[in-house]
């Protein structure tokens, strides 16, 4: 059994008796589907005999199966060799591209988020923002799979997005160069007025040991903390057992996280009450761009009443995928669970609401990121860790999905 550490899903790296368990299943198909398929080798049938031009017969099944799993949904998806090694890469920390996390809203590719100090992010791109082109081909009808493969390329190579944003009147290109991505997880400042600070870019491998150390740091030189703000904004999420482990450093007790599969068995993962970060008051950022495992962090810390959420809804991704290995370099990505907060909400297309709305800085077309402004989100945390002062409440403005194209 061939395994490397979940995306937020449980990995199934299978060869041998799993395909032999899965021919007994195939035993017990219903007739319609044994219909379907003879109906499916009829066609690739014609299509090597009868169509214009030759065709690639590996090519006809690999987009037969793609086609089946893009009934299913955005996060079930076909791993082509390219694709599957690229996944493989993306839980070490370091891989090419411009560093975007992507998703599919109501079959429109959309940005979950630009990964920090990546081209990407340096252009402007933002949560939400959505990608109409990927150097001038339409992405209606694009599944994800695809999608990944046309974003990534060889390093210093361009690449041309055409996006629409929620509250720009038209639609603008973005042309950025692709370099290798190397993604530093947790990054720390110098505690202020004895608050920390520690920003979670994404879920890796070492991401929970790397983030005790430098809070244990913290403490030591300045002598105890009064309080931390976890920023978890645009956090497109990663390894689950690195999120569990996360919130468990602040957890004296209770659930963390749970996953309900097709069958309704439950899985719950639990605090172990060996946190070393239990008694620092805590303050939690998060926004639209807070994916994944960023939303079960931030869920088991609500719900367990640890620390308080500030900022806007989260991203809302609560499914579980499984990677099944199906030789030959290519693999499927299954969703067959839902996650679960203490409380037992779903936040799947849902998010994680705060306990404090703070509206972010304002959204614009890409330009140069203005890094002089305040960030009203941290401000709003800090000034409640210092002194217990809550911003006034703020209604959430509804955003309209675009579900067509502008042509």
């Amino acid at each position: 059994m061939k395994r490397f550490k979940p995306l937020l899903f449980i990995p199934i790296f299978l060869t041998g008796l799993f395909f032999g368990a899965i021919l007994s299943s195939l035993q017990a198909l219903p007739e319609k589907i044994y219909k379907s398929l003879d109906l499916f080798s009829k066609v690739l049938i014609i299509i090597d005999k009868e169509y214009v031009e030759p065709v690639d017969g590996q090519e006809l099944v690999y987009g037969g199966i793609k086609g089946m799993l893009g009934t299913l949904d955005p996060y079930s998806v076909f791993l082509t060799p390219d694709v599957y090694k690229e996944l493989k890469v993306d839980t070490v920390g370091k891989f090419g591209g411009i560093g975007i996390e992507l998703t599919l809203q109501n079959g429109v590719l959309t940005v979950v988020t630009p990964i920090e100090d990546s081209p990407a992010a340096r252009a402007g791109i933002q949560p939400g923002d959505r990608i109409l082109k990927i150097n001038g081909v339409w992405t209606k009808g694009m599944n994800l799979a695809d999608a990944v493969r046309r974003m990534r390329g060889s390093k210093n190579s361009k690449i041309n997005l055409t996006l629409w944003r929620q509250g720009v009147a038209k639609t603008f290109d973005v042309t950025l160069m692709r370099e290798e991505i190397k993604i530093k997880s947790v990054k720390v400042e110098k505690p202020q007025s004895g608050i920390g600070y520690a920003r979670i870019t994404s879920f890796q491998e070492n991401t929970v040991e790397d983030l005790e150390k430098n809070v244990s740091a913290m403490i030591k030189e300045s002598a105890g903390l009064k309080g931390l703000i976890l920023d978890l904004r645009n956090n497109p999420g990663g390894l689950l057992d690195q999120a569990i482990k996360i919130s468990d450093l602040f957890l004296k007790s209770g659930v963390i996280v749970s996953t309900r599969g097709r069958a309704g068995e439950k899985d719950v993962s639990m605090a172990t009450a060996n946190g070393p970060f239990t008694n620092i008051p805590l303050a939690v950022l998060i926004n639209k761009g807070s994916a994944s495992a960023a939303e079960i962090v931030a869920g088991a810390l609500k719900d367990n009443h640890r620390a308080k959420l500030f900022g806007m809804p989260s991203f809302g991704k609560g499914s579980v995928q499984s990677v099944v290995d199906l030789g030959e370099e290519t693999g499927v990505k299954l969703t067959i669970a839902r996650y679960f907060t203490p409380s037992g909400k779903s936040i799947e297309k849902t998010g994680v609401s705060p306990d404090y709305v703070v509206e972010g800085l304002p959204e614009t077309a890409p330009s140069v990121p203005e890094k002089t402004k305040e960030d009203p989100q941290r401000k709003a945390a800090f000034e409640y860790l210092v002194s217990g002062k809550t911003p006034p409440p703020v209604k959430i403005k509804a955003e309209t999905l675009e579900e067509e194209f502008a042509e």
